[in-house]
């Protein structure tokens, strides 16, 4: 959309999407079990015109990583990442003047546009593979019940390889786009050159005009969404909730999304916690306006839009430093940040929540108001403003 309303959009290259002018995705859409998936995949402010799709692997990928196990599934997602990036590749020719990739699926691309002096555009949408090699270690370690089969897939010997190719794209490219400063941090501390990395944060979802009754007369409610995940911090959540063994009464825990870890490390909680695993994303973002705290403790993030989302509600984040909370939180004003890792600094955090009613509702008010200080019409705008000058820079040294 970005390069769209600036009028530099050629072509957009997907796998499967939504438009009304897509005879193929109306069809898929027929099939109930396909729809909840297409309809994610929406894209209409867009010309169909502008797309070039290739939608099979993807969607094969797709229903893979719910009927099959991780293996096969994380399987045929690195073969539609390959193929995705060749088939880019091929397409490129020397009228381009830049190219966007994608992490892990753009080695060929920008070998090509290496090859044709094309501007090549790197989005890292996590942190660098070292850093997060680094916590996987140090929390099974802790945690020796957190060594899954999927997480044994993020550090065995064909993630190296994964990672090897990663390491090549990052050397290639010419710019590189990171959404929080703490992505930027690890992947200078992997050896990237900083002067070819820049920081975007992502735009915030529209405000809700919803207003929150009832302050400091009814449990406080702590709430968390996305997979339940050791990347996540899942299971120091369960920890501190464990720690600060709040009564029915003084607060709720609400976890949503897909569990990932052990089922064990979740049972016999305390107090009142509901659990909802797959819900559809507009009744995320009602729950959301149900809340009084959002909480998001995670080890490793590249970005979190979930801190986003509960901000636009008007909802305050707890958010560790290993994501974007640094970027978007004013810690005492509109959330709180606390260290990764940090059981018992996450635990006196919501306890002062629980004891102080009326700060938090003032907090997810700044909150509130710092979403729409940054919607997606500004982030468009800088990221715009960003390529055309780095494009203008390299357009001066390829004349040199």
């Amino acid at each position: 959309m970005a390069y769209q309303e600036a009028g530099y959009l050629d072509h957009f290259y997907t796998s499967f999407f939504e438009h009304p002018e897509n005879r193929f995705s109306a069809a898929l859409k027929k099939i109930k079990q396909l729809e909840k998936e297409i309809n994610r995949r929406s894209f209409h402010k867009l010309p169909i015109d502008k797309f070039v799709s290739r939608p099979i692997p993807e969607l094969l990928r797709s229903i893979a990583s719910r009927k099959l196990g991780p293996i096969a599934a994380d399987r045929i997602w690195e073969w539609s990442e390959l193929g995705f990036d060749n088939w880019v590749a091929k397409n490129l020719n020397p009228n381009i003047n830049a190219v966007h990739t994608y992490e892990h699926a753009a080695l060929s691309t920008l070998k090509k546009a290496k090859e044709l002096n094309i501007l090549g555009i790197y989005e890292q949408p996590s942190q660098h593979h070292a850093f997060f090699d680094a916590i996987v270690k140090q929390q099974t370690a802790l945690y020796p019940e957190l060594q899954t089969e999927s997480v044994e897939l993020l550090v065995n010997e064909k993630a190296e390889k994964r990672n090897a190719r990663r390491d090549k794209e990052l050397a290639l490219a010419s710019l590189i786009i990171c959404n929080s400063t703490f992505t930027k941090k690890t992947l200078i501390a992997g050896g990237v050159n900083p002067q070819k990395i820049t920081v975007i944060p992502l735009g915030f979802p529209p405000v809700t005009q919803h207003q929150k009754t009832g302050i400091g007369k009814k449990p406080m409610i702590f709430m968390y969404a996305g997979n339940q995940s050791l990347r996540k911090g899942s299971h120091l959540l369960y920890q501190a909730w464990r720690n600060c063994n709040f009564s029915a009464g003084e607060a709720e825990l609400w976890l949503i999304g897909k569990m990932q870890l052990p089922q064990h490390l979740r049972e016999d909680l305390p107090g009142k916690v509901i659990i909802k695993e797959n819900i559809p994303h507009d009744e995320l973002m009602a729950l959301y306006q149900q809340a009084d705290v959002f909480v998001l403790p995670t080890l490793a993030d590249g970005f979190g839009m979930v801190i986003t989302e509960a901000m636009s509600q008007g909802v305050p984040v707890i958010a560790s430093k290993n994501c974007c909370g640094p970027d978007v939180i004013e810690p005492g004003k509109d959330g709180w940040i606390i260290p990764a890792g940090d059981i018992d600094k996450l635990s006196t955090q919501m306890q002062w929540c629980v004891a102080n009613p009326q700060q938090v509702a003032s907090c997810g008010d700044a909150a509130k108001q710092k979403a729409a200080d940054w919607q997606w019409p500004q982030y468009r705008e800088k990221l715009t403003e960003t390529i055309s000058n780095k494009w203008q820079q390299f357009k001066q040294k390829l004349s040199v």
